[in-house]
This record gives C-alpha cells, structure tokens and sequence, in this order.
C-alpha cells in the first residue's frame, strides 16, 4: 500500500510532539535544529517523544540506533570506528545514507556516537518516521485492499475496510536501509 502521510505533514506531528514533551514551543522547533544541543531535550524527553510519536501514529520507531544496525550487519563493530573512538568513513556514509538524512556537515567521520545522537533534528526524526509508513502491507489482511488512508486518531488504516495497519517497525526499516547502503557502497556483508 502507498503511504497516505505526506512528510510535511509528519514533520508537522514530530514538532508537535517535540513541543509538548519539551514544553516550548511548536515554531522553535525548526528543522535544523538539534534536539540535544538547540532544544535541550534530555534523555528522558527523548523516551518520552518516542512514546507520544508510537501512540499516536501506531508505529513503532527504532529500538537501537544504525550504528548498532551496522554492527550487526557487519558482524561486529571493528570497522566503526577509529583508534579514538570515532566513528569511521564508513559509518558516517551509512547514516547520511540512512533514512534519518544526515547531511555531511551534520555526521562525518571521528564524531563521537553521542554526538551523532546530538545531532539529530525533528526533521531526522521526521523523514525516518515518514519512511516506516513506506512500508506498509501490500494488501489489506481482512479485505485484500490495496489502499491506505490515515483515521481520525491519526493511525493509518484499510480504505476498504477501516482495519489497522501495522508497518513494518522502526528496527526493521532501519536494518533494511542499513543493508542498501552496505550494498550501494559495494561493502561485502558476512553470510549468516
């Protein structure tokens, strides 16, 4: 099924439930800026945004983060990072290619993982969001609908029939991508 949201409109949710969990404002929460660094979320505000965005969407975002993706892909975190602790050429390519859409100037090789983390926006959140609704069923499991449409609670549905829509969760979507770049890169992946 074709996804029914349109990024705008899911960056839209993503800012406002960043402004509810941070008690500030929807228009400070621009697409640039960072969550961490900008917003001074904290931890627990981040659990907390990621509990409102679940709820409300019925998606289930990421429990790990790409750079755990990677390592799983890989079998192993020896081609992560550098002899400081930074991440490498080859992670730093591997998020700017996963669905979160990392710019150059916001990941590259030698940052740290917590500041990748740092450097995450709504608009991150938002496309890698945006992108779980990409993988919805081909047809509906109760009417073998082939159409999307979003409720009035916000969660998407059968067309057909009006029944819940599960996506493909949040670590799937992500171990998906990790693997397209993985390939895209022409980087050999361990069988097994």
């Amino acid at each position: 099924m074709q996804n029914p949201y349109e990024a705008d409109r899911i960056h839209d949710i993503v800012r406002e439930g960043l402004a509810q969990v941070l008690g500030s404002s929807v228009d400070e929460i621009t697409a640039d800026a960072t969550l961490v660094s900008d917003l001074g979320a904290e931890s627990l505000d981040l659990v907390e945004f990621r509990f409102e965005m679940e709820t409300k969407l019925g998606v289930a975002l990421p429990k790990s983060n790409v750079l755990d993706q990677l390592a799983s892909a890989l079998g192993g975190s020896e081609q992560l990072y550098d002899e400081r602790g930074g991440i490498s050429e080859l992670a730093a390519e591997v998020l700017r290619r996963s669905a979160f859409g990392y710019r150059e100037e916001q990941v590259h090789a030698g940052m740290r993982p917590y500041e990748v983390a740092a450097a995450a926006t709504s608009a991150h959140w938002a496309a890698f969001t945006h992108r779980i609704f990409d993988h919805l069923p081909e047809a509906c499991t109760e009417c073998a609908a082939d159409k999307a449409q979003i409720a009035p609670s916000g969660k998407v549905q059968c067309a057909g029939c009006g029944a819940a829509l599960e996506a493909a969760t949040g670590d799937e979507v992500m171990a998906e991508g990790v693997r397209t770049a993985l390939a895209a890169l022409g980087h050999a992946q361990p069988v097994g």
